[in-house]
């Protein structure tokens, strides 16, 4: 699933009213509905602000609101738009001011939509990823190994990504990256590793060690990058 890194508006008219889309990272429930507060008291005087937020690591906690809208022509859409494109922890509002003409409920349902769009579409989005915090010691001989054996599954899952033609607005992160080491008598590791790349990278170290270190998966973490920093949820 994706999440918002920064988040984006989005503004367009439709027969003279407008549309204004913001998009949020939201960590909870009470932080959706804390951002969409702030959203209304700033458009205190729109005719409407509808929203639909997802919140959950599986997307479990999901709502929406037309705010006055005939019924089904905003919050709904705009919730089937963040479940079609696969976010969570994701609150959008549209804010409505009516321009005096009607636009039907075709008319506001794609109105209400082409304006999440546009705000997902600017958004900066990143992957919610699974992951281990793992730590070991090694000697200065295997040292240089474990690094070749990281750097290439890091640079394999480079070219997919780069094959697949991934978008430029989506940040994707390395599956196994360094959070510490310390270089004593033996060195001390310690990374974040994507639990898809896990078994791979026990696998190989296993091998190459022939034996000696045997990874062990600790507490699963929850974890978007994003301007190359780790950010724990």
């Amino acid at each position: 699933m994706k999440v918002i890194v920064e988040n984006s508006t989005a503004e367009i008219v439709e027969k003279k009213s407008r549309f204004i889309a913001n998009v949020f990272y939201a960590e909870n429930e009470n932080d959706a509905n804390e951002k969409l507060n702030d959203v209304k008291k700033k458009y205190y005087d729109a005719k409407h602000n509808c929203y639909a937020y997802i919140i959950g690591e599986n997307g479990e906690i999901v709502k929406s609101s037309d705010d006055g809208e005939p019924q089904g022509t905003a919050g709904h859409p705009m919730l089937d738009i963040l479940k079609g494109s696969d976010f969570t922890n994701c609150i959008a509002v549209v804010t409505r001011y009516f321009g005096g003409i009607l636009l039907g409920t075709g008319g506001l349902v794609r109105a209400y939509s082409d304006s999440l769009k546009l705000a997902l579409s600017n958004a900066k989005t990143s992957y919610l990823n699974y992951g281990y915090i793992i730590d070991f010691i090694v000697g200065y001989d295997e040292y240089g190994k474990i690094e070749n054996i990281i750097s290439s599954i890091n640079l394999r899952y480079a070219n997919e990504c780069q094959n697949e033609k991934i978008s430029n607005n989506l940040s994707y992160d390395m599956p196994i990256r360094s959070i510490n080491k310390n270089f004593e008598n033996n060195i001390k590791l310690e990374y974040l590793v994507k639990e898809s790349a896990f078994e791979e990278l026990k696998k190989q170290i296993t091998n190459i060690t022939k034996g000696k270190i045997l990874l062990e998966k600790n507490e699963k973490r929850i974890y978007y990058i994003s301007d190359n920093k780790v950010v724990y949820i």
